[in-house]
């Protein structure tokens, strides 16, 4: 039995059910409750997989990488590297960091496009 399991993970298929759906409810008997309609789907997973993020914190990704859909790639990534160098001061936000990087990361091979600035640490510069 899976105890990790979020409100809002994505799961691909379970058992005899091929269709993917989403978490929606933790039972007591450590059961889950699968929604499988596209909008439940959509809610949490509209830009990438965000299962293992809590449901705040895909919430939260959505809403960054929503508020982007306009911009060019560049901006896109230029943007997201800003985010990522302010939310990284709080270490609560280390899983949002992750799945933000991943996406950043993402824009990047596909643009084959740069931030112009980011923050990194000292330690793991190679001269």
């Amino acid at each position: 039995m899976r105890t990790d399991l979020k409100i809002g993970d994505l799961i691909t298929k379970a058992g005899i059910y091929t269709n993917p759906g989403v978490v929606t409810k933790k039972n007591e008997d450590g059961s889950v409750s699968v929604d499988t309609r596209a909008e439940i789907i959509d809610k949490y997973h509209r830009h990438t997989n965000t299962s293992g993020l809590s449901e705040e914190d895909k919430n939260r990704f959505n809403e960054i990488i929503d508020a982007m859909q306009d911009l060019s790639p560049l901006e896109q990534i230029e943007k997201l590297q800003d985010k990522i160098d302010n939310l990284k001061l709080n270490t609560e936000n280390k899983y949002l960091v992750q799945y933000l990087r991943n996406q950043q990361a993402h824009l990047v091979a596909k643009s084959k496009q740069l931030p112009r600035t980011y923050n990194i640490d000292s330690k793991k510069i190679l001269l």
